[in-house]
């Protein structure tokens, strides 16, 4: 693998992406578009409030409401990165076999 890459956190998905764009962990698009639609419009929906919360810190100059703002998407950033860790990281890397490999596989002896 090349060291200028990051893999998808799935296991069995070979994609990979920039690694200066996506330095740490990365999933697919199409990985992504296997999860849930539950788990998929949460996680757009704080990168929606991180994106909100960031224009508007661009927008103004008041020092006191630029401290409450920082906070406020520093908390999206922070509910974000659990949402990964609990929901879409848990999903993907411990993908469960469906229910008829196991027996198939007991029918060959592996």
């Amino acid at each position: 693998m090349l060291a200028n890459r990051t893999r998808c956190i799935n296991p069995c998905c070979k994609r990979t992406a920039p690694a200066d764009k996506y330095p740490g962990e990365m999933i697919c698009g199409k990985c992504f578009k296997a999860l849930p639609q539950a788990v998929k419009d949460s996680h757009r929906f704080f990168w929606k409030q991180i994106r909100k919360w960031e224009r508007r810190i661009t927008k103004t100059s008041d020092e006191l409401k630029l401290i409450r703002m920082r906070n406020i998407g520093r908390t999206w950033s922070d509910r974000l990165i659990a949402h990964w860790d609990a929901e879409i990281k848990v999903r993907v890397m411990n993908a469960e076999k469906p229910a008829g490999l196991d027996s198939f596989l007991e029918e060959l002896g592996l």
